[in-house]
């Protein structure tokens, strides 16, 4: 019975997902997942400011479909959008941002 009560936080898909955030390759990819780390909703204009500073052929169609292939590749709702005004707005879920951060924390500086 004490066993079942210590691992009743430790969920399975968690450490699954760990390991593909810590997999993905792709530095545009890392560099808009690391620009959402802090948690809170981004515009697309940013993000692409963000990523174009690398990589000059980054536009809001590239962008999206990079936001779908991590969604895809991830999990189906680790990563929010919503439309403000028309303009998008995306935020990596809050149920995930903490295990991100910890995916990121000792590679970020490989990424500045």
């Amino acid at each position: 019975m004490e066993g079942i009560e210590e691992n009743k936080y430790y969920k399975p898909s968690y450490s699954i997902l760990f390991n593909k955030i810590k997999d993905i390759k792709t530095p545009i990819k890392n560099e808009i997942l690391i620009a959402l780390l802090d948690g809170q909703w981004h515009s697309e204009l940013e993000l692409i400011r963000v990523t174009k500073k690398q990589h000059g052929f980054i536009g809001a169609v590239t962008l999206g479909t990079m936001i779908g292939a991590l969604n895809h590749t991830l999990k189906n709702n680790y990563l929010q959008k919503k439309i403000v005004n028309g303009k998008m707005f995306y935020k990596i879920s809050d149920n995930y941002v903490g295990l991100t951060r910890a995916a990121y924390r000792f590679e970020t500086r490989n990424f500045f």
